[in-house]
């Protein structure tokens, strides 16, 4: 009998459960490939995590049509009009779910040559971005594809992933991931106009989008954001004062609201040393664009005709951080904001914009 007990992680609380019973919601032929993989696999699972599973045919079948679909056998299933995508069943007496996914090989295929191309495009920006969206990419199963465990035609199933390239996988999470400007100059407005609860909230945001870069440039390919504080664990263990504080902060903020402009400024000390850490980390990983690569981006973003002003040299001294460590502090960039100057900087922006003319186009790219 096919089993798959042993590559699932020990989860204290975890209800036993029967691989016959669990294997009977799959339907599989003899021709697929069966993946598992989920968070019962990567150890960041829980008693009410699903067995998640991926069946990878050949191609279509009954099984993938609403009709034909044995649906009686399923709580639920999902479809995108007549395809069937998935179907969710509990255990019974258990909180324990079996989520399956149906796929083709020429999906799983079409979808890594579509990250390929995502990946390049996002290697060329400097910007935060949620081009993944409309990309044609389902992250949560490339991610899995990174660590899924083939159960059956194993050999079928590294020919069909030799392309997933983890570390590129972890570059586009964090190009879509590490916080934004836009996100901090609401924060400034918030802070401005003495709203420090909100702020704190834009704050939290801020911190948490830039922590899950973090983890990304340490190389971990899940974006769900649900399970941060499990991946901040598996980080090195000289970096866990500083992930024990944002954990800390991330999960039970302040006591008193009086507190919340402290708690922001506290917020903005650890978005700093994430931004340090980020920069040290991503010399060594090699899909990711080196410093003086970005600082390049930035630099083709810029053009000696543009209106200059105050707004945009805080944009770049945000934005640079990424790359550069001398830049002024998050505390300092907040301050300048509220008094609407320039913060204090050494970076060279009118040099970097001399002979460039405005964009042409929408690539934010100057000639």
């Amino acid at each position: 009998m096919l089993s798959f007990r042993a590559h699932v992680s020990s989860v204290d609380g975890m209800d036993d459960f029967d691989e016959e019973a669990v294997l009977a919601k799959i339907h599989l032929v003899g021709s697929d490939i069966l993946m598992l993989s989920g968070s019962l696999v990567d150890g960041s699972g829980t008693p009410s995590s699903d067995f998640d599973f991926s069946v990878i045919a050949r191609s279509e079948d009954e099984r993938f049509h609403r009709d034909t679909f044995p649906r009686e056998s399923h709580m639920r299933y999902y479809t995108s009009g007549d395809r069937v995508r998935a179907s969710f069943d509990y255990l019974p007496e258990s909180l324990l779910g079996v989520d399956v996914e149906y796929w083709t090989v020429q999906e799983i295929s079409d979808m890594l040559a579509a990250h390929t191309r995502l990946y390049a495009q996002l290697r060329g920006r400097a910007r935060k971005s949620s081009g993944f969206a409309s990309s044609a990419v389902d992250f949560r199963l490339l991610s899995r594809l990174t660590y899924g465990v083939p159960l059956t035609r194993a050999d079928e199933f590294e020919k069909l992933t030799a392309e997933v390239r983890p570390g590129e996988v972890a570059y586009t999470a964090f190009r879509t991931a590490v916080g934004s400007y836009p996100d901090f100059r609401d924060l400034a407005g918030m802070w401005a106009q003495g709203d420090h609860e909100s702020a704190l909230i834009a704050a939290r945001k801020l911190g948490a989008d830039t922590f899950r870069g973090l983890t990304h440039a340490y190389g971990n390919t899940n974006r769900n954001p649900k399970y941060l504080a499990r991946f901040l664990t598996r980080l090195p263990r000289q970096l866990s004062g500083l992930t024990g504080r944002f954990r800390h902060l991330n999960a039970y903020g302040v006591a008193d609201p009086a507190e919340a402009a402290d708690a922001v400024l506290e917020w903005l000390d650890l978005i700093d040393l994430a931004f340090a850490e980020i920069r040290r980390v991503r010399d060594g990983a090699d899909a990711f664009v080196g410093r003086q690569e970005f600082l390049g981006l930035l630099k083709g973003e810029l053009h000696g005709t543009m209106s200059w002003n105050a707004e945009i040299s805080n944009e770049y001294c945000f934005r640079a951080r990424e790359a550069e460590a001398d830049v002024p502090s998050l505390r300092e960039l907040l301050t300048a904001m509220t008094a609407r100057r320039p913060a204090e900087h050494g970076l060279p922006l009118r040099e970097w914009a001399a002979g460039r003319k405005a964009p042409a186009g929408e690539n934010n790219k100057s000639a």
